[in-house]
């Protein structure tokens, strides 16, 4: 069976490039010039690679992956660009890109890409499989809990080593200094064992409410093991989050209930009213969001969460005035 590919991109030309190029290479080949036509594509059909443009009207390329990891994170993508840079390219990396090709490209080098992207795919799964079983990638597997006790721990030894080198407290630290003191204690608890990932990684999460692209480098760096293959295996889980969490953490349930009672459009209602997208924070850092399939208040569809608090038949003014509510009260505050 032909291998389906899907190329987005606003230049007529390219398109035309990828289609010559992979039709020919066997490839089942659907182009577009919208990012949000080739995101609507992804709801209908599984696609083993896409290419995608950086810089379009409309969407950015790094808004289309993010989103393409939460809706096809199975596809190989790759990146196309005229204007390619190394922080770029590392970033688009980190939201679940296998490579990207510069503007202008030959038949070979595009062909060469594609390739390894999708070797390198195979083998992240293949990876996925045989270190957790036959298990399909839903993110909803559960982590066991770490104990708070040892996280405590972890701090009272740092807090005692730095009193006997005369250096200052743990709290005179800003917090990317912090979170360097523990995941340096972290990795020493864990013995810089690689077969202690997940350990590591859930402890520098409990520790921080996220992990940091600086943490997930440094453990890297000490295992010996690259960024990627890290973000493969923490992005396998949906509790781990890899941006910092807001004060408040805002749910909108999207299952059946309530879908049916409007539950989309209080989730639109949310993402204008905030200008993030799920798994976002607010720039103030006041807010993060996530979309979840189910609350367990159907009565009360369609439901929204606000840290503990849980909030029915909700409607795009009542949201406004609750989030309007908390901002008054922390300015007060």
């Amino acid at each position: 069976m032909a291998l389906k590919m899907l190329v987005i991109d606003d230049d007529p030309t390219v398109l035309a490039s990828c289609l010559r190029i992979f039709d020919s290479e066997g490839f089942d080949v659907v182009t577009t010039t919208s990012p949000e036509e080739g995101l609507s594509f992804v709801l209908d059909t599984y696609f083993d690679v896409i290419l995608c443009d950086w810089m379009m009207p409309g969407l950015d390329g790094m808004e289309v992956i993010t989103r393409l990891e939460e809706t096809s994170p199975g596809s190989a993508v790759v990146m196309i660009s005229g204007y390619p840079s190394i922080g770029r390219a590392t970033e688009a990396m980190k939201r679940g890109a296998m490579d990207y090709v510069p503007k202008p490209f030959t038949p070979d080098e595009i062909i060469k890409t594609v390739n390894e992207a999708i070797e390198r795919k195979e083998a992240e799964e293949a990876k996925v499989i045989e270190r957790f079983g036959a298990l399909t990638k839903t993110g909803q597997i559960s982590l066991p809990s770490i104990d708070e006790k040892m996280l405590q721990a972890l701090s009272a030894a740092i807090e005692e080593r730095r009193r006997t080198e005369a250096k200052p407290s743990l709290e005179a630290l800003s917090e990317p200094e912090r979170l360097r003191e523990m995941t340096v204690a972290i990795l020493d608890k864990y013995g810089r064992d690689s077969n202690n990932l997940i350990g590591m990684l859930q402890a520098v999460h409990s520790y921080a409410g996220y992990l940091s692209y600086e943490a997930i480098g440094m453990i890297a760096r000490e295992l010996g093991i690259s960024e990627h293959d890290i973000f493969g295996t923490a992005s396998f889980y949906a509790q781990f989050k890899f941006e910092k969490p807001g004060k408040h953490l805002v749910r909108a349930c999207t299952g059946t209930a309530c879908f049916v009672s409007g539950g989309s459009v209080i989730l639109e209602a949310i993402k204008s009213k905030l200008k993030i997208a799920p798994g976002q924070t607010t720039e103030d850092g006041m807010f993060s969001l996530e979309r979840v399939a189910c609350l367990g208040c159907c009565a009360l569809a369609p439901v929204v969460t606000i840290d503990d608090e849980v909030y029915g038949q909700m409607s795009p003014a009542k949201l406004s005035r609750l989030i309007d509510k908390l901002y008054r009260t922390e300015s007060k505050g």
